[in-house]
């Protein structure tokens, strides 16, 4: 009899991690390619010399490579334009996932959001005139 409550247990315990592992996939990808766009934009704002519409444009070409535009993220700049050589910038991509593991009854009672925010900091590499 232990061994069949013991086992009961254990089977109920792993449905529920069995039930969030798909949203946790998605949540890991999402926070994953956020933190990839962030790092890329970074990168090209310093070889650009900051926040120019080149790298504004190049921003929306790896959102789009990314398959994240529809997602509901929004990017924010600490500063708009060229940056002086050692200037400081950074760069934030916020959004949020719903996970709906438990929506029951597709009423909305039992999920919940948790935010994704990559956030990265860059230095000007080029001498502005």
């Amino acid at each position: 009899m232990r061994g069949a409550v013991g086992l009961a247990f254990f089977l109920m315990l792993s449905m529920v991690i069995m039930v969030f592992i798909p949203d946790l996939i998605v949540y890991g990808t999402l926070s994953y390619k956020a933190n990839a766009v962030v790092e890329q934009t970074t990168k090209e704002a310093e070889m650009q010399g900051g926040i120019t519409t080149s790298v504004k444009s190049f921003h929306q070409q790896i959102v789009e490579d990314y398959g994240m535009e529809d997602k509901g993220f929004n990017v924010a700049y600490s500063n708009n334009g060229p940056v002086q050589h050692r200037g400081r910038f950074t760069v934030e991509y916020n959004g949020e996932y719903t996970f709906r593991s438990f929506n029951l009854l597709g009423t909305g009672i039992g999920q919940f959001t948790l935010p994704i925010t990559a956030k990265d900091s860059g230095i000007s590499e080029v001498w502005q005139r």
